[in-house]
């Protein structure tokens, strides 16, 4: 089946939900125009890093009916990044899958939380595999990406196209930039094609573009959004941070052909670990 996805490299104005907001109604109408039929946004995008900020942290859904309005009025599917939710159970970082029709098909809990964010959010604990016009989906979220086991899982129950929503940033590799400072771009980029070739899988992934800046630092992100599939690699990959949309039109029918070489799903049945 041939999909077009929109990827929106995307840069946030810290602590600016409005602006934000606004902003991404263009995007998206631009999507649907040029026939995409799913749109993905970055981790984090609304308010930018929320850390400890109480004030940016949504009670009430009211981010996830903005998007539902949206997919509906443009009729396209939207992966609105990653939004920072709260109940009494506590503060969850969660992704959400919403159809063209505004419905919400699934919502995925970030599992592997990244370091800083263990200070202020809970982890989830189901792994995000469903079903779609578009295929079988599953939704991780940034740091998910480092660990095979969520993807192995995923592959077991059918997964076709992983999308990551990510906020990643050149800081992030800290000492490990005293060895590259291209650290990150490297650890993603092989990280994106592995997860395509060792599970036979489309990887979307979605990342922030821009700085963050704050009184105490400032944190780059290393952009390089991208696809990737089997036999091919990145298909398609943003060699830059800078804000920008790019739509892809990838054939899962690919990952086929993959099962008839590899036979890594096959084999995965077998396995008990």
């Amino acid at each position: 089946m041939k999909v077009k996805i929109a990827v929106v490299q995307f840069k946030s104005k810290q602590f600016s939900p409005e602006e934000n907001l606004k902003k991404t109604e263009k995007f998206i109408r631009k999507a649907a125009k040029l026939k995409a039929d799913m749109i993905v946004f970055p981790e984090d995008f609304i308010s930018g890093t929320v850390f400890v900020r109480k004030e940016f942290v949504d009670f009430s859904g009211k981010y996830r009916k903005y998007f539902q309005n949206l997919a509906r009025k443009y009729r396209i599917d939207v992966i609105p990044g990653s939004i920072i939710e709260g109940d009494k159970k506590g503060w969850y970082n969660v992704c959400y899958y919403i159809n063209s029709k505004g419905e919400i098909i699934a919502s995925y809990k970030k599992i592997n939380l990244w370091h800083s964010e263990r200070k202020y959010l809970k982890f989830g604990n189901k792994v995000c595999v469903f079903d779609t016009k578009y295929g079988r989906i599953g939704l991780i979220i940034c740091w998910d990406l480092a660990f095979s086991e969520i993807f192995r899982e995923m592959a077991r129950k059918g997964v076709e196209i992983v999308i990551c929503p990510s906020c990643w940033s050149y800081e992030d590799a800290e000492i490990g930039l005293d060895y590259d400072k291209n650290a990150g771009l490297k650890l993603v980029d092989s990280l994106c094609v592995a997860r395509a070739f060792e599970n036979e899988i489309v990887m979307v992934f979605c990342n922030s573009a821009g700085k963050l800046e704050d009184n105490k630092f400032i944190d780059n992100r290393l952009g390089h959004s991208q696809i990737a599939v089997p036999f091919k690699g990145a298909v398609k990959r943003l060699n830059h941070n800078r804000e920008e949309m790019f739509i892809q039109e990838v054939d899962t029918n690919i990952l086929k052909d993959a099962e008839k070489v590899y036979k890594i799903r096959k084999d995965l049945k077998k396995r008990i670990f």
